[in-house]
């Protein structure tokens, strides 16, 4: 059986890259439309521009494996990067990323986790174990395993939210310590629906990963709110600008696996309709993050 080889970048290669050029890296990629990522119309633009691929494993689970190889081939030298789930054990996780992900030789920049999912709190041991049984699964050195940081998105935490920053909170400090950086999911338009605190919350985490020299990364998806999800990016881009919190990577993605693709206006779809997920992407990638774009 022919071998591919989806290496493309190693993360330290791509590190160096970024901090030569001063050059922020922007993934896509979803669930609703997974097979989108597949047809090579659909990101002709955002692939030529540096854009790389996001493998949510909700989607990439819906796709086979002809779609899979056609997807990894045409974003081949591009940034990759993968979204799987947070068991404390991690031997779950580990077993489909053998399964799902060994098989196709990646080299992802980083493999981002749902470790807070539900108002789950993990451990700084917790994650260690998590982050061990995945390179027994084969997870590249050079690939960070990356805590997705979602405490503030949950009501339960609003009341102290001013009192539970990252720069307040040991164990975050020794989580982020360990995995080497954070993952912030705050869908555009609903950062700009939450009060100021959450606002604050998110930009003392960027600020305290910068000043301790770990990678940032934010996820931009388009919530419930459909057409605005360009603009509400645009917006989300100007305000981490103007508070000086711009991650080093940016990633466009939707999540929602029970939209029908048919009738989500926030499919992964085509960089040529703004709202779909390589439209937002293009954008971003190609105006939003331009030194004298307009915020």
């Amino acid at each position: 059986m022919r071998k591919f080889l989806f290496s493309g970048l190693s993360c330290l290669a791509l590190l160096t890259e970024l901090s030569a050029k001063e050059k922020l890296i922007v993934l896509a990629g979803g669930v609703s439309g997974a097979a989108d990522l597949t047809v090579d119309e659909n990101s002709d633009t955002f692939r030529a521009s540096g854009g790389g691929l996001y493998l949510h494993n909700n989607g990439w689970e819906r796709l086979d494996d002809a779609q899979r190889r056609k997807a990894l081939g045409l974003f081949k030298d591009r940034p990759l990067a993968i979204e799987l789930g947070f068991k404390p054990s991690g031997k779950a996780w580990g077993n489909v990323y053998r399964r799902a992900y060994l098989v196709y030789q990646m080299s992802p920049l980083f493999i981002a986790a749902n470790a807070f999912a539900g108002n789950n709190l993990p451990t700084p041991e917790q994650w260690r174990d998590y982050m061990t049984e995945l390179r027994k699964a084969g997870v590249p050195e050079t690939t960070k395993i990356l805590p997705t940081f979602e405490f503030a998105n949950f009501s339960h935490n609003i009341p102290e939210l001013s009192h539970n920053k990252v720069s307040d909170r040991e164990d975050f400090q020794k989580i982020l310590a360990v995995a080497g950086g954070i993952v912030i999911d705050s869908p555009s338009g609903y950062f700009f629906t939450r009060e100021q605190n959450y606002r604050d919350w998110v930009v003392d985490a960027l600020h305290w990963c910068r000043k301790n020299r770990l990678t940032r990364v934010v996820i931009a998806s388009p919530h419930i709110f459909g057409k605005p999800f360009p603009e509400h990016t645009r917006k989300f881009v100007g305000y981490l600008k103007e508070h000086e919190a711009l991650p080093d990577i940016w990633v466009c993605e939707n999540y929602n696996g029970s939209k029908d693709p048919e009738t989500y206006l926030n499919r992964v779809g085509s960089e040529d309709v703004p709202a779909n997920v390589f439209g937002t992407a293009r954008l971003l990638l190609t105006d939003f993050l331009k030194p004298n774009s307009g915020d």
